[in-house]
């Protein structure tokens, strides 16, 4: 894959002499939007404890994303976004160093940019300090596309239950269709240790089988008892201020399996902005597709009313508002 030549000579040189890049991106998806969003913001919440800055790009709508769980009220968007020209503006804080951003009209908001408007737009970053070292890409499920599939770590979240196993093959089929070549880690959700070992064990032989994906067992998570919350960071609940102690304590679950996450070699050394090139080379080539394909309306088109505006006109965001 071409990735993206320098901007000038001081994004070149800069390049050339900076150290090894930490950044990493992980894609987390799987058949049911509320787990999804369970282990996304539980992972993004163990990486801000270990000191790391992540970035959580929420493809997933309310109620069931990572939004809503942290309790953030997201006023804008990637599309706004794309629109303004700035990125870092959009970006909302929901502490203990996770970072999120909406991302619903993800694929439709780069479809339509040209390459300097997208590689402008995530280095926009340079301005506001450095870029996250983790960007979590929160899948929606049963959307048909996704941008966490173009991760090169994949977290696929398998509900407990073999009922769900034939669900959680089919989206890593479709995943691999899209970027094959990645490295899968699995987490059971909703089980305890032993039953999401067995269940693991019967989608890694099928994927093994007929996808030839390796996959890796990254853990399992507990059933949330009746009113527990489903996310607590130490002894905070986050999002719900209301006491703490109801909730299920997957804080040392969630540790471990950042843990595990910082360990996997990394297979494709990227920095952010390259990245976001390949998120962007996605976006068009999903357009192009669409196009293409007769009798099929375009999934990435734009809205009508903004179909013929310029993403970097000054003053379509404001921030603050």
């Amino acid at each position: 894959m071409r990735l993206a030549e320098p901007l000038d000579q001081a994004t070149g040189l800069r390049r050339l002499f900076a150290a090894d890049p930490s950044f990493r991106a992980v894609g987390i998806l799987g058949p049911d939007a509320r787990r999804n969003a369970r282990v996304c913001a539980g992972l993004g919440l163990a990486l801000g404890r270990r000191g790391s800055h992540a970035l959580i790009l929420d493809e997933a709508a309310a109620p069931h994303n990572v939004a809503s769980l942290l309790g953030v009220l997201t006023r804008h968007t990637l599309f706004d976004a794309a629109r303004a020209g700035q990125l870092a503006p959009v970006i909302q804080s929901a502490g203990q160093g996770v970072d999120l951003l909406a991302a619903q009209d993800g694929i439709k908001a780069l479809a339509y940019l040209d390459e300097r408007e997208a590689l402008m737009l995530a280095d926009g970053w340079r301005g506001q300090g450095a870029a996250p070292q983790w960007l979590l890409l929160n899948s929606a499920p049963g959307s048909g596309q996704s941008l966490s599939a173009t991760a090169d770590l994949r977290v696929l979240v398998l509900p407990g239950g073999k009922t769900h196993l034939a669900q959680a093959y089919t989206v890593m089929k479709s995943a691999h269709a899209v970027w094959p070549g990645s490295t899968w880690l699995v987490v059971v959700e909703g089980v305890d240790a032993a039953a999401g070992e067995a269940l693991f064990a019967a989608l890694a032989e099928t994927a093994l089988r007929f996808l030839a994906i390796p996959c890796e067992y990254l853990g399992s998570l507990p059933r949330l008892r009746e009113g527990s919350h489903p996310i607590l960071a130490g002894n905070d609940r986050i999002g719900h201020p209301s006491g703490a102690g109801t909730g299920t304590v997957r804080g040392a679950e969630m540790g471990i399996m950042a843990e595990r996450l910082a360990s996997v070699p990394i297979g494709e050394a990227l920095e952010f902005e390259q990245y976001w090139q390949r998120l962007w080379l996605y976006c068009r080539m999903s357009a192009e597709a669409d196009v293409r394909r007769p009798g099929t309306a375009s999934r990435t088109a734009p809205p009508p009313e903004t179909a013929h505006k310029n993403p970097g006109r000054p003053g379509v965001f404001v921030k603050g508002s």
